[in-house]
């Protein structure tokens, strides 16, 4: 039981935090599952499934299959490029994502900085642009038990401000291959009058 304390806590204040949002404000669940291993000396490659619903978690926000690979030349530096294909209510993308992330730990303590260029191209109107992710991440592994809770906050920039995702969540190493992550985002659009409040969950299994 006390390793499902932390969890149960999380959901608890997340549920708390929907009841308490505004009635605007909209609800959506993520779903993803992450297939990763490794590929020979400091590289690693994965493919990666996702599905997100919006509109109190009644309607497709988008579905998407992505292809990743990640290259670490040195404990605390880490290279990776993906592409993402996007399926939505409507038109179809692809992108283009490199990165860049530095991977900092003292102890059970981690930190994590990632910049991820991000080109968007519409596939129906062959229309294109670029934004930058920033995202930043806190976690801590707690001793005795195969928790690890995080914050994490990811900014979305172009010519201005276009998003901010927050996150509050944990990871469960189940065994040596499988690991959950659940969390709540509270997410923030500049092209949306309102917020949206998440529930995510992903398994990812690695080799």
């Amino acid at each position: 039981m006390k390793l499902f304390r932390p969890v149960i806590i999380a959901v608890v204040l997340f549920l708390g935090t929907v009841c308490r949002a505004q009635e605007r404000d909209d609800f959506g669940i993520w779903q993803s599952i992450n297939l990763k291993g490794n590929i020979g000396k400091g590289w690693s490659a994965g493919l990666w499934f996702e599905h997100r619903s919006k509109e109190s978690a009644r309607t497709l926000d988008c579905a998407l299959v992505m292809p990743y690979v990640n290259y670490r030349p040195v404990s605390y530096l880490q290279f990776g490029y993906s592409s993402e294909y996007i399926l939505t209510g409507g038109p179809k993308y692809i992108t283009c994502r490199p990165s860049v992330t530095l991977l900092l730990s003292s102890g059970d303590l981690s930190f994590q900085l990632r910049e991820l260029p991000i080109y968007e191209h519409n596939l129906d109107t062959g229309n294109g642009s670029w934004t930058l992710r920033t995202r930043g991440k806190a976690a801590y592994a707690i001793p005795g038990t195969h928790l690890k809770p995080y914050v994490s906050c990811e900014l979305f920039t172009a010519d201005k401000w276009k998003k901010t995702r927050h996150y509050f969540g944990t990871e469960w190493k189940i065994d040596k291959h499988s690991t959950l992550d659940v969390f709540y985002m509270y997410y923030v659009m500049s092209t949306l009058p309102y917020q949206r409040h998440v529930l995510g969950l992903s398994y990812t299994f690695g080799l």
